[in-house]
């Protein structure tokens, strides 16, 4: 704990330092708030148990934060029920947590199966596939546990072995993917048609839009500045700007250490979930630069940046680029250019010139419950 604190310290500064402590001091005092409960409350019958195989925590990245968004929404349309490392969760009959978690990968079976029999659950909608032990999976299934499988990344791609991923896809009751991008890609590398798959939009927890009377002119990365992201071409990237490159998120120790030295560089450090539009507001931002090097399978941090009403500068790949092209609010420069065409048109855009802006799809966590809700009705896991 000493040597992260001491890390955060180096890469992002005091302030984030704090923000990151305040965070988990709160998590702490909700959990024991929702403990407490449970010793006064059973636990309730529900169709479906939500699980995820890793922390549910918002800090943790944007599956969590869309996760969480959406179940605090969508337990008013259902009971529901979300197992995580921690314990179990429960909405009714008062949000509530009980002991249930598991510490090593060796009892995920065990506290899933002791889940599933406490609450009644005939059905597991796995929430994300990282860290996810396939083999367990599958035996549910051939012990007739519906699944229902939320695909956010390109983990079963990559597994190993891939057929037991193959086989999770088929046997699946239902797939939800984030993008037709992500989706397209599944159906290629596996060769499967994939007709039980269904696209739903990831919920932002920002519960609105911000207007402003002016037109900002900051220029901001948003994101965790990592090499998969992009970070190794920042600080190319700063010292081409002919203005200041403020910087919202944490990443990577050394690489945060080399752009604080840069001279027009403001290195914010890390923000809580559903802040990032406000903090693009406040100071000013109108460009947000997402030169990610590998396919973003949605991007939340492009939903956030358009809700601020800023433009975004991103690499033509992923879903990112697709949801530009449908949407408009953003450039796009060819990977292979580097951060030289992320430059480029960083100055044009600081020119003066702007990309037009269409209605921009974004999801509420009230538009992804009522998805999720209809597909577990489409799937017979709920009643009609």
């Amino acid at each position: 704990m000493m040597r992260a604190l001491v890390n955060v310290l180096r890469g992002e500064g005091f302030a984030s330092a704090a923000r990151r402590a305040n965070e988990r001091i709160d998590e702490a005092a909700r959990a024991a708030v929702l403990r407490a409960r449970g010793r006064f409350v059973s636990v309730p019958r529900v169709d479906i148990l939500n699980l995820s195989a890793t922390s549910v925590a918002p800090r943790t990245g944007g599956v969590a934060v869309q996760l969480r968004a959406r179940l605090d929404t969508e337990r008013a349309l259902r009971p529901v029920a979300l197992l995580h490392p921690g314990g179990l969760e429960c909405s009714a009959p008062v949000p509530h947590a009980r002991a249930g978690g598991w510490r090593r990968a060796a009892d995920f079976d065990v506290a899933v199966r002791e889940a599933l029999t406490r609450s009644g659950a005939n059905a597991v909608h796995i929430e994300g596939t990282s860290e996810l032990p396939l083999a367990d999976v599958l035996r549910w299934i051939d012990a007739g546990v519906a699944v229902v499988v939320s695909v956010h990344d390109r983990t079963l791609l990559d597994a190993q072995p891939r057929a037991l991923a193959l086989q999770l896809l088929r046997d699946a009751r239902g797939l939800i993917f984030p993008s037709r991008f992500l989706l397209d890609a599944y159906r290629v590398e596996f060769g499967l048609p994939l007709a039980h798959a269904r696209i739903v939009a990831p919920a932002t927890p920002v519960p609105r839009a911000f207007t402003r009377a002016n037109a900002p002119r900051g220029v901001a990365f948003a994101g965790s500045v990592q090499r998969h992201k992009g970070g190794a071409l920042l600080a190319d990237i700063a010292r081409a700007l002919p203005a200041q490159l403020h910087l919202f998120g944490g990443g990577d120790v050394e690489l945060l250490r080399g752009l604080r030295a840069l001279r027009n560089v403001r290195v914010h450090g890390y923000y809580r979930a559903g802040t990032l539009p406000s903090l693009l507001a406040r100071h000013g931002i109108g460009l947000v630069l997402l030169p990610s090097i590998v396919p973003e399978s949605y991007s939340l941090v492009l939903s956030e940046s358009w809700l601020a009403g800023a433009d975004v500068l991103a690499f033509d790949l992923g879903a990112t680029a697709d949801r530009i092209r449908d949407e408009g609010g953003g450039l796009l420069a060819p990977l292979a250019s580097g951060a030289d065409g992320i430059t480029t048109l960083a100055r044009r855009w600081l020119d003066g010139e702007r990309p037009p802006h269409r209605a921009h799809a974004i999801a509420s966590p009230l538009d992804a419950a009522r998805a999720h809700v209809a597909l577990y009705r489409e799937w017979g896991l709920l009643p009609g």
